[in-house]
């Protein structure tokens, strides 16, 4: 018996009548020209996979295991979807000519799409391991831009907050605002905009753990710089992203920069002032405890004792200038509570 969303699917010319145990099919989605997904799940685990259609044949589980002609005529028929975003949003402005979306598509499968067509028309980007930004050396982008030292470093120590992200660009240092948040499956990813320097830049976290640093994707680099096993797919994931968002466009243009009163209000995120030497340490005012229990107090003045703290050198812009030890005073002897009795009474002695 052939299997409902199966109907008309060929395998080596024979019908599908018939699945793995645990699997089944869950959607049939129309893609482009004669090419169909089918997508399944496995009912234990969840796992999800696809099914690669064209004209009712079965052409392969993954478009990278596609032959290439297949695997052409699939991502030429892509083209109106992703060139418009790829070569506009994705990594600068936004163009009015991109109008197609697709909403319909699984994410599994827009992803396979997504990835491979960007892989296939794009420079690859340069991937980096986030551990090399912790020398804090400067680094030159693949497209020449430079990022000077310590910036990639202050970067990638971002932390979120409830408020708008704002960060430090790479590229000019200056505080930039957080445009919009994508949230891509079990990752999140922010966009931001230097328009001093005209280049558009994303953050990306990994929710499952969302407590290590950052990656780093300039598209124009294209420079990748991650410690996410998932790293090199996070590109793909960004142009799926804003395939099936065909509001993105307002979001972006809406999106106000950063002001001076967003240091009170969002979060400023890793943006680094000079540290400035801190002044010696005030003297400690350490105060006499209390006589022991049966020891007869004298009533004498409460007497405190400073504890002074190491002299700091510091070098002065004053000349040096020979001084002569100042002159010491004699302070007169400190009397008693019996001594001051006396002085009461005209009975001094000398």
């Amino acid at each position: 018996m052939t299997l409902p969303l199966l109907d008309g699917i060929r395998i080596d010319g024979l019908p599908v009548e018939q699945l793995y145990p645990g699997w089944i099919a869950l959607e049939r989605h129309p893609v482009v020209g004669q090419f169909e997904v089918i997508l399944f799940q496995d009912e234990d685990s969840g796992r999800q996979a696809c099914w690669w259609i064209e004209e009712g044949a079965y052409k392969g589980s993954h478009v990278m295991a596609l032959r290439p002609d297949v695997q052409n005529r699939l991502l030429t028929g892509m083209d109106p979807v992703f060139w418009p975003l790829a070569e506009g949003v994705l990594g600068g402005d936004i163009r009015d000519d991109a109008t197609s979306f697709r909403t319909d598509l699984p994410s599994i499968a827009f992803r396979e799409l997504s990835g491979l067509w960007l892989g296939r028309h794009a420079p690859h980007a340069i991937f980096i391991a986030a551990g090399h930004a912790d020398s804090g050396e400067a680094l030159t982008c693949p497209d020449g831009k430079p990022v000077a030292e310590g910036r990639m470093k202050a970067l990638l120590s971002a932390r979120r907050g409830t408020d708008v992200l704002v960060v430090s660009s790479p590229f000019s240092a200056m505080p930039v605002r957080a445009q919009i948040e994508m949230k891509l499956g079990t990752a999140t990813a922010y966009r931001f905009h230097d328009a001093l320097e005209n280049s558009v830049f994303y953050l990306v976290w990994n929710e499952a753990t969302p407590g290590n640093r950052p990656s780093f994707y300039y598209p124009r680099g294209p420079l990748l710089i991650s410690d996410d096993p998932s790293g090199p797919l996070i590109p793909g994931w960004i142009l799926e992203w804003f395939a099936q968002h065909s509001g993105h466009a307002d979001l972006i243009r809406a999106a106000r920069p950063f002001l001076p009163e967003d240091f009170g209000v969002g979060q400023a995120s890793s943006l680094r002032t000079p540290r400035v030497p801190q002044a010696a340490p005030a003297a400690a005012v350490v105060k006499p405890t209390d006589p022991a229990p049966g020891k007869i107090s004298d009533n004498s003045p409460e007497v405190t004792e400073i504890r002074e703290s190491e002299p700091v050198q510091r070098r002065s812009f004053l000349p040096e200038l020979p001084l002569e030890p100042p002159p010491v005073l004699q302070s007169p002897h400190k009397k008693g509570l019996f001594g001051r009795f006396k002085s009461l009474l005209g009975r001094d002695d000398q």
